[in-house]
């Protein structure tokens, strides 16, 4: 059993995903878990799954329990059983981009914005560290328009948002930024984006983002880099880098793609 594997199916929180309490059979419920990991890459090819009497254990279930979830994983060939050698997992997890519509992508921004209300935490031209510099491939003494803020929806901040922003000034008055979007912000500035890029990810929660969005450290927070460019003859400038952390139990990430 490597650590990696142990550390996320004994979590707590996981382990009360599995009750009799739920209408679905213990093991469905506990193969389910297992799959989840399995497809979405958090288990990786060629790790050990704990044995029978370890699940059994951490999630208070028979072995026979254990054993028809395993089975269920085995028949789909996302694991492979060999006595002796234990249980590994088989499925090659492979992430794949996702296309979708700009006009989608800046219609999601806005609902956010108009579902929500923003706490402003920074707003101002500063030069920024130099990891931003070398994204948008500034001087060391060049600025850009800062600003910081949480999210809040019915009484619970749900999200983090820092980001960067080049050829913006900041405004008079940081509390536009309260009801509204950047983006429409942006767009009054003259600001033009011809293309998005977008990778979502999940990472801990730091002190201070746990501070702000009031969950513990380490809570974990579904991490969205958004990079938008601006297309000048046929070179891509970027015009924005954008930070969002968003609180798993509070928000959820959707978008509606059609295919043609």
């Amino acid at each position: 059993m490597t650590a990696h594997t142990g550390e996320v199916l004994f979590n707590q929180s996981q382990r009360n995903i599995v009750s009799e309490e739920l209408p679905s059979p213990l093991y469905h419920q506990l193969y389910s878990l297992i799959k989840g990991y399995i497809i979405d890459g958090t288990f990786h090819l060629g790790e050990k799954l704990p044995s029978e009497k370890e699940l059994a254990e951490a999630f208070n279930v028979s072995r026979i329990t254990v054993k028809r979830a395993v089975n269920e994983l085995a028949a789909e060939d996302l694991v492979e059983r060999a006595r002796g050698k234990g249980t590994h997992i088989t499925y090659k997890y492979t992430p794949k981009p996702v296309q979708a519509p700009l006009l989608g992508v800046l219609e999601e921004i806005d609902s956010i914005a108009q579902n929500s209300v923003a706490k402003v935490l920074d707003c101002r031209l500063v030069v920024p560290p130099q990891n931003i510099r070398t994204e948008f491939s500034l001087g060391n003494n060049d600025s850009l328009f800062h600003l910081v803020r949480i999210r809040e929806r019915a009484g619970a901040f749900f999200g983090y948002f820092d980001s960067w922003s080049a050829g913006v000034d900041s405004p008079e008055n940081s509390d536009i930024f309260i009801d509204q979007s950047r983006h429409q912000y942006f767009r009054e500035s003259g600001m033009t984006v011809s293309h998005i890029n977008q990778t979502i990810s999940a990472i801990p929660a730091s002190a201070a983002i746990a501070g702000h969005l009031q969950v513990p450290v380490g809570f974990p927070l579904l991490s969205l880099v958004r990079r938008s460019y601006y297309q000048d003859d046929d070179k891509e400038m970027l015009v924005d880098y954008l930070v969002a952390l968003y609180n798993t139990e509070l928000f959820q990430y959707q978008m509606d793609l059609k295919l043609d």
